[in-house]
């Protein structure tokens, strides 16, 4: 009871500048709600809910006047499990439109010149600044990673399919991905136990991790490329063997093909509001949107085949070398400042592998904001990447 008596403490503290919540219970619901939840590995655990995922209890506008008042009648699976495993949903946080990029009024609780990142900034902020111990996002490009990196917590996206998204807002359904926020490694696997039934996972002994800068690594600041060398030093001499990577051929045409695949869906996903509510969505979406118009269904079809064949590659070459994870740039740097959520260029590809992948905050960068890096891991070995995860983050945190 401290701890979630603490939580609304901070609440009251940061809220009025980190603007985090859509929609929340009050305090009193909440100590009532509180003693009813039923016991099991969330128990104690609150819990944001990004405003795209669906509530029985709160509404859902997806961050958009379009839905302003929207509410459905039940939860989104997501939020079922995790109410089940005893987690107390404290309420609905910011999201951009239609979780794209349009910035939301939320600030990063490091600075409030500066971006949560996007588009689960509301998530991401919500965590960075102990109002709740833990928060669902979603992941299309990077809207886990990025958001934590530039707030500083944890954010993990599992492989891709993994967990059902029935009652999540779709923005692109081949990429779309459900994620969560914590301030632990630790928090983040038991996340991930209690929504898919999974053990423990075992911490290897000597993880095997590659050192992998990528086709994007021009885009890396100063700060970021200082990071990862760090990075890989510290976690070779903490008894993990690192193998320098160079950037692999059978990712060289991901991002390009992601960046077809994203606006052909987002057009077809959005074909209701485009005809009845074209005026209320923002000039950056309508942009996504007309771009999708010029996409055609052969160019849409040739790019899914380039994810396809980089997903098999990519699959037989993480086993034929043994790879637990690759080390690799979280962001380009610290958190810009509030007109934009950030580049997500370091986070497009795995996403469209269909990967998992971890943040971990590591330390500060030269504007005091926080720095991280991204762990990616082999489909549908999840609990591998958090193990590995676990190791470094007692090398690195």
């Amino acid at each position: 009871m401290t701890d979630f008596e603490d939580e609304l403490t901070r609440v009251a503290e940061h809220e009025p500048r980190v603007l985090a919540w859509v929609t929340r219970h009050s305090d009193d619901n909440l100590r009532s709600l509180a003693r009813s939840v039923p016991d099991g590995p969330l128990t104690g655990w609150t819990l944001g809910i990004k405003d795209i995922i669906d509530t029985s209890d709160l509404p859902t506008e997806r961050g958009s006047a379009i839905y302003a008042g929207r509410q459905t009648s039940n939860d989104a699976p997501c939020v079922a499990l995790a109410r089940a495993a005893g987690a107390l949903v404290v309420g609905k946080t910011a999201t951009t439109e239609f979780a794209f990029v349009t910035p939301t009024v939320t600030t990063n609780p490091h600075n409030a010149e500066r971006t949560p990142g996007g588009s689960s900034s509301g998530s991401a902020a919500a965590v960075a600044a102990g109002m709740v111990r833990s928060a669902f996002g979603s992941q299309t490009v990077g809207s886990v990673i990025r958001p934590a990196a530039f707030c500083g917590v944890v954010g993990f996206k599992p492989t891709h399919h993994l967990l059902a998204l029935t009652g999540i807002s779709n923005l692109a359904q081949s990429l779309d991905t459900l994620g969560w926020f914590t301030r632990s490694v630790d928090d983040a696997t038991i996340m991930y136990q209690a929504l898919t039934g999974a053990t423990r996972p075992v911490t290897p002994t000597r993880p095997r991790i590659g050192m992998y800068r990528s086709h994007q690594w021009s885009a890396a600041e100063l700060e970021t490329k200082e990071l990862m060398d760090g990075s890989a030093r510290s976690l070779g001499a903490g008894e993990a063997d690192i193998i320098e990577i160079d950037p692999l051929d059978h990712l060289a045409l991901v991002a390009e093909a992601a960046e077809v695949i994203m606006p052909y869906e987002s057009g077809r996903v959005f074909a209701w509001e485009r005809r009845y509510h074209w005026d209320l969505i923002s000039p950056i979406m309508q942009r996504l949107l007309i771009r999708g118009d010029a996409v055609t269904l052969a160019d849409y079809q040739q790019a899914q085949m380039v994810i396809a064949e980089a997903r098999r590659a990519h699959d037989l070459y993480m086993a034929e070398h043994q790879l637990d994870a690759l080390l690799t740039p979280a962001a380009p740097g610290e958190a810009p400042l509030l007109e934009t959520t950030g580049d997500p260029i370091f986070n497009r590809v795995w996403t469209a592998l269909g990967v998992p992948a971890l943040h971990i905050p590591v330390r500060r960068g030269p504007s005091d904001l926080p720095l991280g890096v991204q762990l990616t891991g082999r489909r549908w070995a999840d609990g591998d990447l958090l193990a590995t995860a676990l190791h470094a983050e007692t090398v690195l945190g």
